[in-house]
């Protein structure tokens, strides 16, 4: 090949392998999960997504110390309790990033909910603090005040997270096909743990208007170091026109910046 943006066999092979297994290590995540609104939650699952027993919500903020994939990054996640096809899962609201790599990765493979942010985990002893800031705003700031010093374990754990893959039609009306469902499965391993009280702070952003989730009551709080493996799948396929009404989450809103 005479440049690098057209790759030989071998480099797609090596490309393949990262995306077919991509792995998030050292890993120091701050997390707390809160009860919210029933009805907001099921507004905001997309169908054949539906609501969990409880209408639950987990939030993290975290540092990715090294990966296979996109190096190391900062990111943040807001997951939403549900089922799909009587399997319990997470439908992720939304998913900022530090990196424009870990962007573009996670948006193109499995359709997460990325865009660009300032993010810091910072631990000063038993306090650790998460925050997410786009566009000037402190919008997700996250404190957990841990019950005593993070202790060695060994804890793995699986779980399915759900992201519908779709683009806007190029006439910039609709969408471009049906949206396809992917189920990722993350493996999780948790080497250091401590567990604790948190308090969750959601500010207002039109672009990012998780304030809208109501904190009805937080249930605990952590701290975690550990390792992250993930694999996707398509487990469905939705009607374009059904889904529209969801399609604008992972995306800023455009009509705001004609003036």
């Amino acid at each position: 090949m005479r440049t690098r943006f057209v790759k030989t066999p071998d480099q797609i092979k090596r490309i393949e392998a990262a995306q077919a297994a991509p792995a998030f290590l050292d890993s120091r995540t701050v997390s707390a999960t809160f009860l919210t609104d029933p009805e907001v939650l099921a507004e905001l699952l997309p169908p054949p997504l539906k609501p969990a027993e409880t209408a639950r919500v987990s939030v993290a903020v975290y540092e990715i110390g090294r990966s296979n994939c996109v190096g190391p990054f900062f990111g943040a996640s807001v997951n939403l309790a549900c089922t799909f096809q009587d399997e319990p899962g997470f439908f992720c609201l939304m998913m900022p990033m530090s990196t424009d790599t870990a962007i573009i990765f996670g948006r193109d493979l499995y359709a997460e909910p990325k865009k660009l942010a300032e993010i810091d985990v910072e631990r000063r002893g038993k306090h650790v603090r998460g925050r997410v800031t786009r566009h000037g705003i402190t919008y997700l700031e996250l404190d957990v005040s841990l019950d005593s010093e993070p202790a060695e374990t060994e804890r793995s754990s699986t779980t399915h997270h759900y992201y519908f893959k779709h683009l806007p039609a190029p006439d910039g009306h609709g969408l471009a096909f049906d949206p396809q469902l992917v189920r990722v499965t993350h493996t999780g391993t948790i080497r250091r743990l401590a567990r604790g009280t948190a308090a969750i702070v959601f500010r207002e952003s039109g672009h990012d208007p998780l304030i809208d989730l109501p904190v009805l009551e937080v249930e605990a709080g952590a701290y975690s170091e550990g390792d992250t493996h993930t694999r996707g799948e398509v487990v469905a396929t939705v009607p374009a026109e059904q889904f529209l009404p969801w399609a604008f989450m992972a995306v800023d809103d455009y009509s705001a910046f004609d003036h």
